[in-house]
């Protein structure tokens, strides 16, 4: 059971157990002491037990009734010496509970004028009788009611002020809260832009100097090894300029937020300065709808696979292949499927190149930058001795009918 209808629930009790009580002593007390026919009590007791139960949701509707309950009563009940009069206390009772709930909802004028209604009939009906009742009595029932009924407005007035304090304080304690998990988490995030820019920046331009002027530096290099070391400069290059957008984005620069990010309009150079060979079977149609998130992480699902098969196998063939399918019977926008797959090294390129690192995070990062998306991702060895990434990233973020890809075992041969 909720919190709310737990409140709800106990509100209905109370409310519904003074009501209860009222209309019994109400009705009772108006047939016997005040005279009042066994109809007209019970009728009056009732709209005095219904405002009592409906103030807590409806306090306009229940301070009116409450109201019209009390001043007939005057009219149809005796003055009787042997009871409070003009005001019984039943009466006086289901004032104070609406006119002090209603206060607290915010009804507090709306109180007051029934409150002085009230007031003005008991004096014109005190008026009215003569003399026939002991002056002090009837006074006393009179400064009674209207100190009372006083109390109870103010009590309820002052309850919702303190509820309206407490709230603007909680709020604006919340807003604290907030603007200084904000104030964290920008010095965070300039604390890492610093030290990335200390430590891989740093390396990344010594790489791009040292490639580019290879050529220069060596002129006796062969014309395919200057070419590489060209390509190695360029993406370098390619990385520096990521890297520093990434930097920006960091240290929350406004215009770094709106730097361009890599699409698949960049996968043929990336694919090119990775010597992989690009299928790009995405239907036109699909391509122009993908949102650009969605694009960033197909670019860089490719660039990370791509680069695990170089440190994994240096020298073997790779592949990409990015297609598409629409989802007509499910209504979504459809989803772009991406397969980079690398054959097997050579013993001879595995020997010669450096051990890579096994410790790496790349297809967890992949698979959780994917899945963010609404896509999924599985990666395996293939029965050749390669390796395989299949990718299915939806055309929209969190696009219904995005399916899953194949699981490892069942990648085909």
């Amino acid at each position: 059971m909720t919190r709310s209808r737990r409140a709800a629930i106990w509100t209905w009790s109370v409310f519904g157990g003074v009501a209860v009580t009222l209309l019994a002593v109400a009705a009772s007390l108006g047939a016997t002491v005040y005279q009042q026919q066994v109809g007209e009590a019970l009728t009056l007791a009732l709209l005095q037990s219904l405002a009592v139960l409906l103030v807590p949701w409806l306090p306009r509707w229940a301070v009116g009734i409450v109201a019209v309950a009390a001043v007939s009563g005057m009219y149809a009940g005796s003055a009787t010496p042997d009871a409070p009069w003009p005001v019984p206390v039943a009466t006086l009772l289901a004032l104070l509970v609406v006119f002090g709930v209603a206060s607290v909802h915010g009804r507090w004028i709306i109180s007051s004028a029934a409150a002085a209604g009230v007031g003005l009939t008991a004096v014109g009906l005190t008026a009215g009788a003569g003399g026939e009742l002991p002056a002090g009595s009837v006074i006393s029932n009179l400064i009674v009611t209207v100190v009372l009924s006083g109390i109870a407005i103010g009590v309820g007035t002052l309850i919702r002020s303190i509820r309206t304090a407490r709230g603007a304080l909680a709020e604006a304690r919340e807003l604290t809260e907030l603007e200084l998990a904000k104030r964290q988490i920008a010095e965070e995030r300039t604390r890492i832009a610093r030290e990335m820019h200390d430590v891989v920046a740093h390396g990344m331009s010594v790489i791009q100097v040292q490639a580019a002027s290879a050529r220069y530096r060596y002129p006796e290099l062969r014309p395919e090894v200057a070419d590489e070391f060209d390509e190695l400069a360029a993406t370098a290059r390619v990385a520096l300029g990521e890297m520093r957008a990434l930097l920006g984005v960091l240290r929350a620069d406004d215009d770094a937020e709106h730097a361009p990010q890599p699409s698949l309009a960049e996968l043929p150079e990336l694919a090119a300065r990775s010597r992989a060979a690009l299928e790009d079977q995405l239907p036109v149609a699909l391509r122009t709808r993908m949102d650009p998130v969605c694009q960033l992480a197909v670019y860089r699902v490719v660039q990370e696979s791509l680069g695990n098969a170089a440190r994994h196998a240096p020298g073997a063939a790779a592949s990409v292949t990015l297609t598409g399918h629409s989802e007509p019977r499910s209504g979504g926008p459809g989803s772009a499927r991406v397969t980079i797959r690398n054959a097997s090294p050579s013993a001879s390129a595995v020997a010669a190149a450096p051990a890579a690192d096994p410790s790496g995070h790349g297809i967890r990062g992949m698979r959780e930058r994917v899945g963010a998306l609404g896509g999924s991702l599985a990666a395996g060895p293939t029965p050749d001795g390669g390796f395989q990434v299949v990718a299915l990233v939806p055309i929209i973020p969190d696009a219904p009918g995005a399916g899953h890809p194949p699981a490892p075992e069942e990648f085909p041969a």
